[in-house]
């Protein structure tokens, strides 16, 4: 989402890799080669895609980082409800040497996750949007699409659901699941409460989401892009955000430092007030009070500013990287900001020159309010630990955007640098900010995060969610054959 290239004048453009030359000349085992022919056996005419096919063609294409599009699956299934994905999955039990992965809305960055060389990719594109049902204020949402898909299905009843960049709180009581026998499982929030907890936070097959709806109407929200100026008091305002986040939990932001090639440096936040005009007071009003050189923001639909959201991340055609870490929020520390970006602006400095001219990398600082554990706790609890007890933190997403294949490695090594650098200074930051024991636990954010991070290590639950997931894989499916993060 912080991604604004074309307003910053540099649009990013692929270049041929060694990569996938490389990729395209390996050939798929003959195990997979047979798990792909069963599985078209299994489904209806047309499920199943072969290399040069069109719908194959397209499918490789549909990510959102252009590293992913390289990668060539032995297959692509393409289910269309549950019963589908249940029975590519009993044949992927039958032949225990394929590796396979799951792809939905084709957003995550790190190959292997939604992509695979040589494997079978099952593709949900098809199991796409949601309906609402007025007498029980419940939506039911498939898996694939974006959210725009969902959030504009919703958006005539006059209701919404939890998602990007949305300040209120809401909960997932259901789960329409494929198990790793094949089997498909309906699980209930209030009657299998423990598997629940598991499945807020933890990757698995999921083709269908029960959730709680939330009536909205119009809201005022959208990226402001400010110059480096500003930085200073854009600092000091996120600084009194979080804490006063509390004091109004309709209120949003994602405060984003981008430093490009071309371009220098800039900062983006992205707002959002579930209310329609913009609030003239407030934990928001110090950011407002600044005056930007770029000003999206406006009074619109919630789906309205999703898709514009949206449609500034899109603008960019690049390789992209991801990484994530979690950080207190230091009371006595208004500077923590700043230094963290320096440390980053310094760390990427050496590849943003004039070699990689459309290049950028970003840091985004996201508010993670302690009323979001109370909130959580209250409806449950979540896999990734969030709880009532829990300080102010802000998780960090670092990010960048390049064309050329061969500087894969030098990127991703950066983000490991910076995190690196980050657990250093967390000791001295938690004290800082007087927290020990339960109160220092800085869990990482799945979404935001590089493959070779622990996510799920991470949790504070970990032990008891891997006993979970042995006792319904005991063959070890799911966390030893396919992508994602694994238990």
């Amino acid at each position: 989402m912080a991604l604004l290239n074309l307003f910053l004048g540099a649009v990013l453009w692929p270049l041929p890799t060694a990569q996938a030359a490389a990729a395209a000349a390996a050939p798929p085992s003959e195990s997979t080669t047979q798990a792909c022919r069963e599985i078209a056996d299994a489904l209806p005419a047309g499920r199943v895609a072969y290399p040069l096919q069109l719908a194959y063609t397209l499918e490789t294409q549909w990510y959102w980082s252009l590293a992913l599009r390289e990668l060539r699956p032995a297959c692509i299934v393409s289910p269309r409800d549950a019963e589908q994905v249940s029975a590519a999955v009993r044949v992927l039990n039958e032949h225990p040497d394929v590796q396979f992965t799951v792809k939905s809305g084709g957003h995550d960055p790190n190959p292997g996750h939604s992509s695979i060389d040589g494997g079978v990719l099952v593709a949900m594109r098809e199991m796409v949007g949601a309906t609402y049902d007025a007498a029980t204020g419940l939506a039911r949402v498939r898996p694939a699409g974006e959210w725009n898909d969902v959030i504009g299905d919703l958006e005539p009843s006059g209701v919404t659901v939890v998602g990007g960049r949305l300040g209120i709180v809401g909960s997932i009581v259901g789960w329409e699941t494929v198990m790793p026998n094949g089997t498909i499982v309906n699980i209930d929030a209030k009657a299998q409460p423990e598997l629940a907890v598991a499945m807020k936070g933890s990757g698995s097959i999921i083709t269908q989401f029960t959730i709680e709806a939330h009536p909205i109407g119009q809201v005022w929200g959208g990226a402001r892009i400010y110059d480096e100026s500003k930085k200073d008091a854009l600092y000091a305002a996120l600084h009194s955000f979080v804490p006063g986040n509390a004091d109004d939990p309709k209120a949003a932001v994602i405060f984003t430092d981008l430093a490009t090639t071309l371009n220098g440096t800039a900062a983006i936040v992205f707002y959002f007030h579930e209310e329609p005009e913009k609030p003239t007071s407030g934990p928001l009003k110090p950011f407002l009070d600044i005056p930007p050189l770029v000003d999206l923001a406006e009074t619109q639909s919630y789906a309205q500013l999703l898709k514009a959201n949206g449609d500034l991340g899109s603008l960019s055609v690049a390789r992209f990287s991801f990484r994530t870490f979690t950080i207190p929020y230091i009371p006595t520390n208004p500077g923590l900001y700043a230094e963290i970006s320096a440390k980053w602006r310094a760390i990427t400095s050496a590849y943003l020159t004039l070699l990689h001219p459309t290049a950028q990398c970003s840091n985004d600082f996201q508010p993670l309010p302690a009323v979001i554990g109370r909130r959580s706790e209250a409806r449950g609890g979540n896999a990734m630990g969030l709880a009532s007890a829990d300080p102010d933190r802000l998780v960090l997403e670092l990010q960048c955007g390049w064309v050329n294949g061969l500087d894969d490695a030098t990127l991703y090594a950066l983000g490991r640098d910076m995190t690196d650098w980050l657990q250093g200074r967390l000791p001295e930051w938690l004290a800082q900010a007087g927290l020990e024991g339960d109160e220092a636990y800085m869990p990482l954010f799945m979404n935001d995060a590089a493959g070779d991070q622990d996510v799920t290590g991470s949790y504070r639950g970990y032990a008891r969610y891997k006993e979970l997931q042995e006792s319904v894989d005991p063959m070890g499916m799911f966390s030893t054959r396919a992508g994602g993060y694994k238990y």
